[in-house]
């Protein structure tokens, strides 16, 4: 049997009934070996009753009684024992006797019994405050005497799991992802049944972009904890990331009944929704996100989304409220000011366009998509030289940006510059060699070089990519007609014609073609 734990009571000697009552109500603890009580009373009438003494009760003790009265309050010998024991680290329980200016005395710093500290003399029954004492004292002994085993092995993997993964998540707040990666591993090696763990870890598997070992945790985690709401949202989101659509939409479905409050689960099934063209969808999802948190953080990121919708939709005064409404809660966001500039330049407010591009620049100076979006306002602007600078430094922070290769490449050949403009053209098709629309327009730029055969190459090519293009027909049959070879340039014009009844520019030159040919 353990021992039992020490308590000394502290009281005014104006109290010692209450001190005796008390002594009484834990008598069961004492028969139980789990508390014995002392106070002065117990001195004999031979004993010395020297404070030193005493207070060396105190030390020897594990928790002090103290009864509260407005006399214990005034006395020193009390304080002074009260005192001794907070020196000595020892647990204080204030038992509030009678109301009295306890609250401005540093007893208040302790919690009080009864409960609320209502003293005793306002129960009732003051049997039931009584009670009340004893049931948190009891309390109290058993915290403190759990407090004393030594844990066991279980017991101390679980608090140095619990420790770990603190330390996992403080690395992922600093974005040392790979670091953070090892704590939570280390934390799931030593408690394999916390779901959390296996949540944030798969968190940090897809800020580094392995959404495969991300879903396989938050697979754990689910396994786990079935109502883990947070999981189904973040294994949605790894899904997105992988175009699984449905599949995330069922994340997000299950997040949303697991927890109704969920903002993040409503904004990113609405992010979902645009994806797959149903934008009214995702404006409801949205709209309800930003009921519930309309102004945190991670608002400002659905105010973004639901203007890139709005925008989408061609509402452009409403995605530019929504971009206008997100920088106000977040004036650091580079993405946000681009796409209130795609905005403005869909108004064809280009100098707003322009200021907005700037401005995402500024905050990210290496920002590929504002670059080459200020080069289409500046061209817009017809301010040719800005707009190729812009499109050129977009192409060396971003060397695959294939928009801003094609609108390179039609400056140049609006300025006759075609070398220039068949080298974007190369870039391009070697980025997307199946791309018909770059074959078509470096035929153009070969035409006007007038390098027939490499421009009849392209619009082959271009052809077998599109096989129902009327353009390219009718642009190879003007490259035939110049090259002498009427036959095959009619035959050209009235496939353009065929697929596309509208082609006046094919009518045209079929009719010169007939002429031609008629003429030799």
């Amino acid at each position: 049997m353990s021992k039992p734990l020490k308590g000394f009571i502290t009281y005014s000697h104006e109290d010692t009934e209450a001190k005796d009552e008390l002594r009484k109500r834990l008598a069961v603890m004492e028969q139980q070996n789990e508390l014995v009580t002392w106070d002065d009373g117990q001195l004999t009438p031979g004993d010395k009753a020297l404070q030193e003494d005493i207070l060396k009760k105190v030390v020897d003790s594990d928790l002090l009684l103290y009864l509260v009265s407005a006399a214990s309050l005034a006395s020193k010998n009390c304080n002074k024992e009260l005192a001794e024991a907070i020196r000595g680290n020892k647990r204080v329980i204030p038992i509030i006797l009678e109301h009295c200016d306890w609250l401005r005395h540093q007893l208040s710093n302790f919690e009080v019994l009864p409960h609320k500290g209502k003293p005793i003399s306002k129960w009732k029954d003051k049997s039931e405050g009584w009670q009340n004492v004893v049931d948190g004292i009891s309390k109290v002994i058993d915290e403190m005497r759990a407090q004393a085993k030594p844990p066991s092995e279980s017991a101390q993997n679980k608090r140095l799991a619990e420790w770990v993964f603190q330390q996992g998540n403080f690395l992922l707040m600093l974005k040392q992802i790979s670091r953070a990666i090892e704590a939570y591993s280390h934390a799931i090696d030593l408690n394999p049944d916390d779901a959390d763990f296996y949540n944030n870890r798969g968190l940090a598997y897809s800020y580094k972009g392995n959404h495969e070992k991300a879903i396989e945790d938050y697979n754990s985690a689910v396994n786990i904890d079935r109502g883990h709401a947070k999981a189904y949202n973040n294994r949605g989101v790894a899904y997105d990331k992988k175009d699984v659509v449905d599949k995330a939409i069922e994340d997000y479905n299950m997040a949303i009944s697991l927890d109704s409050t969920s903002a993040a689960a409503y904004s990113n099934r609405g992010l979902v929704s645009d994806k797959k063209g149903e934008l009214d969808k995702a404006i409801q999802d949205y709209n309800m996100a930003l009921k519930l948190d309309p102004d945190s953080l991670e608002s400002a990121l659905t105010y973004y989304n639901r203007g890139n919708t709005h925008l989408q939709a061609g509402e452009v005064d409403k995605a530019i409220q929504n971009y206008n409404t997100a920088l106000k809660i977040n004036l650091n966001s580079a993405e946000v000011y681009n796409n209130r500039g795609n905005a403005y330049l869909e108004a064809d407010e280009l100098d707003k366009a322009i200021q907005d591009y700037n401005m995402a620049i500024r905050l990210n100076s290496d920002f590929a998509a504002a670059y080459s979006n200020l080069g289409l306002a500046y061209e817009k602007k017809c301010k040719f030289d800005k707009a190729i600078q812009n499109y050129s430094t977009a192409i060396r922070f971003d060397p695959r940006s294939t928009i801003a290769y094609s609108r390179l490449s039609a400056i140049y050949l609006q300025k006759g510059e075609l070398d220039k403009a068949i080298q974007n053209y190369d870039a391009i098709l070697k980025l997307k060699p199946d791309c018909a629309e770059a074959y078509s327009n470096r035929g153009t730029a070969y035409l006007q070089k007038s390098e027939l055969d490499k421009a009849i190459q392209n619009y082959d090519k271009t052809i077998e990519l599109i096989p129902d293009c009327a353009g390219a027909y009718s642009n190879r049959g003007f490259v035939y007609a110049v090259k002498g070879q009427f036959d095959e340039a009619i035959g050209d014009h009235t496939k353009a014609i065929e697929l596309d009844a509208n082609l006046v520019e094919a009518y045209f030159s079929r009719g010169m073609a007939y002429s031609n040919k008629g003429c030799l």
